[in-house]
C-alpha cells in the first residue's frame, strides 16, 4: 500500500469519547430564510457542533494543560516526520517496561505511532468503558530521549478518571505533575494524537509521517495523521 490514514471521521451523531454525544450539524436560520435544502432553502448552510477530543482524530498542544493560550497550529510541525510504529496489546496500562522491551527503544524516530487496540476502533464509543491509558513514566522517557510527537489509538494517554492530573500529558511536555504553566514546560513544542487508528496490514516499522492539522484555533484540532512507507518520499 503506497499510504496508511491513520484518521477516524468526524461523523455526525456518533459519540465517540468523554461523556457527551456525537457531532451535531444545524441549518442557520434568519428570519424566514432557512440553509437547508430539504426545508425549502436554495442552499444547505449549517452551523457545525463538536469537540476535537472527544468526536474524532485530534492533535493536541500544550494548551491543553496550561493557563497560558497555545494552539496546536501554530507548533510548526515540519510536513514530513520521520516516525516508526510500534504494536503493543494495552488492556488497561501501556508501561515503561513495555516500551523499553519494544522497537520504541530505537529512537530513529521524531513521531511515535503507537497500535495498542485490536479489531475497527471506527464504532467504537469508549464513553465510561475506563479505556487504557499511558503510564507517565513511559512518556517522560520518550520525550526525554527526544520523541516529540506521539499517536496513539486511545482517546487520551491518561485515565478517563484520573482527578485531573493528566499526569501522562504532563510527562510528555516535561511539565512537573500539576503545573499549569506554559514556562516550566521542557518540551513545549511537542504534540500528542488521539483518538487514531492503525490499519491491520500496517506493519510495524519505519514510516514518512505527514501530520496535517485542521486550519482552526484551539488546543486541539482535528487531525489527519498519513504514513508513507519510508522509501516512497
Amino acid at each position: 500500500r503506497s499510504m496508511y490514514d491513520l484518521s477516524l471521521l468526524v461523523e455526525f451523531g456518533r459519540p465517540r469519547a468523554w461523556y457527551i454525544d456525537g457531532p451535531r450539524r444545524e441549518p442557520v436560520r434568519l428570519g424566514d430564510w432557512v440553509g437547508d435544502v430539504n426545508q425549502g432553502g436554495g442552499v444547505n448552510f449549517f452551523d457545525v457542533h463538536f469537540n476535537p477530543h472527544a468526536h474524532g482524530t485530534h492533535t493536541e498542544s500544550l494548551g491543553h494543560v496550561v493557563r497560558e493560550t497555545r494552539h496546536a497550529v501554530d507548533l510548526g510541525i515540519s510536513p514530513w516526520l520521520s516516525a516508526r510504529v510500534v504494536r503493543i496489546p494495552a488492556p488497561k496500562l501501556l508501561t515503561l517496561e513495555a516500551l523499553r522491551a519494544s522497537p520504541a527503544a530505537l529512537f530513529d524516530y521524531e513521531a511515535l505511532v503507537l497500535a495498542t487496540q485490536e479489531g475497527d476502533l471506527s464504532q467504537r464509543d469508549w464513553r465510561q468503558t475506563n479505556p487504557p491509558a499511558i503510564e507517565p513514566a513511559a512518556l517522560a522517557w520518550l520525550a526525554e530521549h527526544g520523541v516529540r510527537h506521539l499517536l496513539v489509538d486511545l482517546p487520551s494517554v491518561d485515565p478517563e478518571e484520573d482527578g485531573g492530573a493528566l499526569a501522562a500529558h504532563r510527562a510528555f511536555w516535561g511539565l512537573p505533575l500539576g503545573s499549569q504553566s506554559a514556562s516550566e514546560a521542557r518540551y513545549p513544542g511537542a504534540s500528542i494524537t488521539e483518538l487514531i487508528q492503525v490499519p491491520t496490514d500496517c506493519v510495524e516499522g519505519r514510516y514518512k509521517l505527514n501530520l496535517s492539522l485542521a486550519p482552526m484555533q484551539g488546543d486541539a484540532v482535528p487531525s489527519r495523521p498519513i504514513l508513507f512507507p519510508d522509501g516512497n518520499v
